[in-house]
């Protein structure tokens, strides 16, 4: 039903020193900028990160690709069944249908079609990555929101750590398009080192808006659907956070990054 993971959209307290660190340190280039909000990607497609000018840094809304449009109908479906409506929007540029709807613990979702792809793929400054990869959700309840992903986008499990404490999943053969952190307090910068759960490379940073932005490479590929089963590691094996070295610096893992807004809606444009 969801081809690939297509973009994530941030609420920030100064729109111009958020756009500047995504063109002058993470490789982004700025497509366009209406109303106060910017679109920037990292290559050929129209957008893979939206910016959203607004009093706090807060995560809007994540998007994803779906197949076709049997695909949507079929979420539309999902939704009437779970009893879970749909929100009315303003389609992005660059897309042509999209759906939104909000999840148990306030995330809001969106599911589109017909993204444009007819940007330069070089975009000059930063390091520029090659695609974007998955965002990772807090949580007051993980495993509902696990469900509600699974049964609502057809998403299925990767990995399990901590009975619940983090949850990987994958909507392709990425092992990982969505992840889900249970929430604590705290910041945190970390790496280079690489993953047990999901085998990447990854180095954390923040961005100005309090953002954290994980770089990876090397993400493990699950093709075979019918015969592979989720991995199950505990929180006290530190090799599902890294497999070269200390595990994760403390708790601040799980509460750093963007929250959500306080009214857990998509900010308005102004």
């Amino acid at each position: 039903m969801i081809a690939a993971i297509g973009h994530v959209a941030l609420q920030v307290p100064n729109l111009d020193e958020s756009v500047r660190w995504a063109t002058n340190v993470m490789g982004l280039r700025e497509v366009a900028r209406e109303s106060g909000t910017s679109y920037l990607t990292h290559g050929v497609s129209h957008h893979s990160l939206i910016y959203i000018q607004a009093g706090e840094s807060a995560l809007d809304h994540v998007s994803v690709e779906a197949r076709d449009e049997s695909s949507l109908e079929q979420l539309n479906d999902n939704l009437a069944k779970h009893g879970v409506p749909t929100i009315d929007h303003a389609r992005e540029p660059g897309v042509t249908q999209s759906i939104r709807f909000q999840g148990p613990d306030g995330h809001v979702f969106e599911a589109f079609l017909g993204m444009s792809r007819d940007q330069p793929r070089h975009t000059g400054r930063g390091v520029q990555p090659r695609k974007f990869g998955h965002p990772m959700l807090k949580s007051e309840n993980p495993r509902e929101t696990q469900e509600f992903i699974e049964q609502v986008l057809g998403f299925r499990l990767s990995d399990d750590v901590g009975d619940g404490t983090l949850l990987f999943l994958r909507c392709n053969a990425d092992h990982h398009g969505i992840g889900i952190t249970k929430k604590n307090n705290g910041r945190f910068l970390w790496g280079p080192g690489r993953h047990g759960a999901g085998g990447n490379l990854f180095t954390y940073h923040l961005d100005p808006a309090g953002c954290v932005v994980e770089y990876y490479a090397d993400l493990i590929k699950i093709y075979d659907e019918a015969t592979y089963r989720p991995g199950k590691w505990e929180m006290s094996d530190y090799r599902f956070a890294n497999l070269w070295g200390p595990g994760i610096p403390g708790h601040e893992f799980f509460d750093a990054g963007a929250k959500l807004p306080a009214t857990g809606a998509p900010a308005g444009k102004k």
